[in-house]
Formats: C-alpha cells, structure tokens, sequence
C-alpha cells in the first residue's frame, strides 16, 4: 500500500463514486433522492458527476437515504469530503499549468499504476532540468518570462519527485526514438548535444526495471519499479504515432482506469469512457510486448549517446542499423 497522500481531486472522485454506488445499492433513482430531501435533480447530478464540492450538512442528508451503509463507510464518505475541499498542491501553479493538466497531476499523483507513451518529447516525469528548460524555451520562445520559465520546470520537478523516488508506483513508459535524437537544450545554438547526452544517461539510471533484470544494483533513493522502452526509427509508422498518451490506475476497485492526452484542440482527461480508454490499454500493451524490452534499452540509449558525441566532437557518424527483435519481458 503507498503511503503517498490522496489529493482532493482523487478524494472528491472516489467520494462521487461511492456516493453513486451507495445510491445504486439503495435501488433509488438521482430523482427519488432529490425528492425525498428537497433538491433539484441537478443536485444530485452535479454531486455524482464530480461537478461540485460536497458540503458536510448535504452528505449527512444523503446518507439518510442509504441505510445500507454502516457507520464506518459514513466515517469514510466524511474524510473523503474533508478532503476533497483541501487546497491543491497544483494551485502554487495555477498560473502555468492548465486546468486540466493540474488536475491531472493530482490524479497521477496517487495511481498505483502509471503508462505513457510519447512521441515528442522525454515524458515530463522522466525530465531533467536542463532539458525541461530547454523545452519550456523552445516552445513558449526566447521572450518567455523567466520567473514564468522557472515555475514550469519546478512544477516538473515537484510533480516527479514522488513518483521516481522508491514510494513511487509501477510506471511504464515507452519513447518513440525519434524523441530522443533531438538536441533539446541546443536552443541558443551554444549547448550542442550535451543537455541530451545528459538527458539519455538519466533515461538509464531511471530505467530501473530494466538494471535490475540485467542484475544491476538500485540506488536506494530511486523508484525500483520503472520501465523505459523505446520504438526503434527502423520501425516506420505504427499505430499508436497518432499521437500521445497517459493512463493511470489506482488501488482498489473504486476507481476506473483514467487517460489524459493532449491534441490540438487542448488537453483533455477521460475519466469514464471505458470503450476508448480500453483501445489505448490495448494499443500500450501491443507496443509493450512487440518491443525490445526494458532489460535491452540501455543500450539502445548508448548507441544514441555515442552518436551524439561523435557529432558533439565533430565527427559526422550514421546510426547503425539494428533490428527490433522482442526480448523476454523482465
């Protein structure tokens, strides 16, 4: 069991949950609810949809309606309903991150389970700080206010913090390669492949499911639990290319399976629709087991680096070619 805290938006989803699932056990219709204790349907509604903060007086009048629950499922709904209306550690970064992602965050915060793919970019998480800031220059542009500018990495920083260190969940990630061959942090032109090559180095310290199927030692301080997979260039297009994608899961039953992706519309969490977010397990889980597993991507990563530095140092190298056999999960 993790010993990391709930945030509210976690507390305020599992408490419409059970709510939902109190009312289903009772056999009573959101209406019948509303009108036995003088509501609007709406309320009910917005209560079970998550849409609102539950009040302490409202939760005791529902509970009326629910004799099935014992007192400590009731001493549970209320904690839940303190907690929901804590302040959230995202609101430090309210002013850089959109609403969306910092609720989000909370949700990630708390998974039992975390996958992502990416296509772009080193997954957040997995980021340093050099990196993290070349990409916040990159794409806001060099007239980025610098107190803006460190308030994005530092958002990083707090947001990875927990999940990499050793209470961290099981995180999976795979990187199309295409990610990783890009000089982020060259963007004044002075840098060269150093930020990457720094960055790729941490992608094999992190990978820490990986070392320890190759029987390498984990520092005490890491998440002994993360996976790095990456699709290799020789692959072409694939399904998943289409753009990418994170899903969280939680301990317990209470909570679905949540998906959050970013296109060009805006960012957008799925909370609900099990068809889609099923297709994307669907398409990681593919992925996962088509590629060359965890145990297998520090080399590949040294390749990389290797031709990094030669180009750092001047000398024009072609990445050898390599086929993408499957490896034995570790």
């Amino acid at each position: 069991m993790s010993t990391r805290r709930r945030g509210p938006a976690v507390a305020k989803r599992q408490l419409r949950l059970k709510l939902r699932r109190a009312r289903h056990e009772a056999e009573k219709t959101q209406n019948e609810v509303a009108e036995a204790l003088d509501w609007s349907p709406s309320k009910v509604l917005r209560i079970e949809n998550g849409q609102v903060t539950v009040a302490t007086s409202d939760l005791v009048a529902l509970v009326t309606q629910y004799p099935s629950l014992a007192n400590e499922e009731i001493d549970e709904l209320k904690e839940l309903a303190r907690e929901s209306r804590r302040p959230t550690v995202a609101s430090r970064y309210r002013d850089v991150l959109t609403p969306q992602f910092a609720e989000w965050l909370e949700y990630e915060a708390y998974a039992a389970t975390v996958r992502q793919f990416e296509t772009i970019f080193v997954p957040g998480v997995l980021q340093t700080d050099d990196y993290a800031t070349g990409i916040v220059r990159g794409l806001v542009g060099s007239g980025v206010n610098e107190d803006r500018g460190k308030l994005i990495v530092e958002a990083r920083l707090e947001r990875a913090e927990p999940l990499t260190g050793p209470d961290g969940p099981q995180m999976e990630f795979i990187i199309d390669e295409a990610a990783l061959r890009r000089g982020v942090g060259n963007e004044d032109g002075g840098r060269g492949y150093q930020p990457m090559i720094e960055q790729l180095e941490y992608l094999k310290k992190i990978n820490t499911r990986g070392r320890r199927a190759n029987k390498e030692e984990i520092e005490p301080e890491l998440n002994p639990d993360i996976s790095v997979q990456i699709v290799p260039l020789e692959w072409g297009a694939y399904r998943a290319m289409r753009g990418p994608f994170e899903l969280v899961e939680f301990e317990g039953g209470d909570d679905e399976t949540m998906m959050y992706f970013e296109n060009p519309d805006g960012d957008m969490v799925i909370r609900e629709s099990a068809e889609s977010v099923g297709k994307y397990l669907d398409a990681f889980a593919d992925l996962k087991q088509r590629l060359p597993a965890a145990n297998a991507t520090n080399a590949q990563l040294d390749v990389i680096i290797e031709l990094m530095k030669e180009r750092r140092n001047g000398v024009v190298g072609a990445m050898p070619r390599r086929r993408a056999e499957p490896h034995p999960s570790p």
